[in-house]
């Protein structure tokens, strides 16, 4: 193996590596992500386990943990396979190099083997008198010239003959580093393969103890129907009621902006440049907005929703609900201005800020922190999540919309992983 291509081989293998770390940090770094929340639904089930809660959002909470462990699971195995590819491909450049090692050695062997015939004969010939009498028992002068010009060159193959040996020794000594790198490599990457395997194993176990946890909560909530059904029946109004708000104070903002529009000479509805510049900032982040609640876990998502445990009961959201800790503070996902203020009968207090064409719903509030017509800033806090005092649970619900459009909240809140 040429320095050139040999050094051109060592680019590749830490290039390689360096991907190989690169994809490990960005799955450890979702590991660690799915790890933090299903610490936090721990805290949100130890808490109802205390207080003796078995509700539908308990349960969902607990669904929502077995969908991240099998998340974790997932994510284990995907690194399985990256450590069990690395380790053949090490396992393929080991062999290479073990055999460019043994290469080197038949060839420095060789090498030494002609020097020392070369050194032998220099020793019997070491005699100056005997070279010069070579030399000058020639017929010619012509033979004469040869003869000097022989010991010369001969002289120069030694020297080569010995460069070439040291410089083959070298890439020996080189190629055995690159083996014990490799052979280190190879162990290491074995260890911490294992190492995830222990992991699987025991990330497979608590899903296993928590599916039947889950089992055990249907059954328990299935016994308790009737009831179950009343207190769907009752949310579901609360909901219609508080959408119904939500879409008539929307109409409303989009109406009143037509009109300050053509009172300004606008034929048709434009927002003012500060208006399109909040509304194009708000576009520009989605994705990126960050949390209505600081610790917080989705345990109903947009859209149509099967309920968990009543059969063949579907409802629909207008937004996504977040199961979060006694006594948390909501907080703006962005900059904006408060529209209005909502009060609803049994279902606390709800708010509605304006973010040019865009509007942000913060419901199921106890207490609000800010006034109608304030301007507010990124993750200012804007009110306090209510507890519900039966289940003792503090759910809070984020609506966004794009004029009288909803839109799906979880496409544009910040996903770790």
């Amino acid at each position: 193996m040429s320095q050139h291509f040999r050094l051109i081989f060592l680019f590749f293998l830490l290039a390689s590596l360096s991907g190989f770390s690169q994809n490990k940090e960005e799955l450890q770094q979702k590991k660690e992500q799915l790890q933090k929340e299903i610490s936090h639904t721990n805290t949100l089930l130890e808490a109802a386990k205390k207080d003796k809660v078995q509700s539908v959002n308990t349960l969902r909470t607990l669904q929502r943990k077995i969908e991240n462990r099998t998340k974790i699971i997932l994510t284990i195995e995907i690194e399985l396979s990256i450590y069990s590819d690395r380790i053949n491909q090490l396992k393929s450049q080991i062999d290479s190099t073990q055999i460019n090692i043994e290469n080197r050695e038949k060839e420095i062997v060789t090498l030494k083997e002609d020097y020392a015939k070369m050194i032998s004969y220099s020793y019997y010939n070491r005699n100056s008198h005997s070279r010069l009498a070579f030399v000058f028992s020639a017929q010619s002068f012509y033979q004469a010239f040869k003869r000097l010009s022989y010991l010369q060159e001969y002289s120069s193959f030694r020297r080569a003959q010995a460069e070439q040996i040291s410089k083959a020794e070298m890439q020996l000594k080189e190629e055995l580093m690159l083996f014990k790198t490799q052979k280190a490599l190879i162990a290491l990457e074995k260890n911490l393969k294992s190492k995830n395997l222990s992991q699987s194993i025991d990330e497979q176990e608590l899903l296993a103890i928590e599916k039947a946890q889950q089992n055990n909560l249907v059954s328990s909530l299935k016994r308790k129907e009737k009831q179950l059904r009343t207190q769907l029946d009752v949310k579901q109004k609360k909901a219609k009621a508080l959408n119904a708000q939500i879409r008539k104070i929307i109409e409303e903002e989009i109406r009143l902006a037509k009109e300050n529009s053509k009172k300004s000479g606008n034929v048709n509805y434009e927002m003012t440049p500060e208006q399109q510049m909040l509304a194009d900032s708000f576009t520009q982040n989605k994705g990126n907005l960050p949390w209505p609640v600081e610790r917080g876990v989705i345990v109903e998502s947009f859209g149509i929703q099967k309920h968990p445990v009543l059969r063949g009961i579907e409802t629909f959201n207008n937004g996504i609900k977040l199961s979060t800790e006694n006594a948390s503070f909501v907080r703006a996902v962005f900059e904006g201005k408060v529209s209005r203020i909502i009060s609803i009968p049994g279902a606390g207090k709800a708010l509605i800020i304006n973010h040019g064409d865009y509007f942000t719903v913060y419901s199921n509030l106890s207490d609000v922190l800010v006034k109608a017509g304030e301007t507010v800033e990124l993750k200012q806090n804007l009110g306090v999540v209510i507890t519900n005092k039966k289940t003792k649970e503090s759910i809070t619900e984020l609506q966004i919309w794009k004029g009288d459009e909803k839109l799906n909240p979880s496409d544009w809140l910040f996903k770790a992983y």
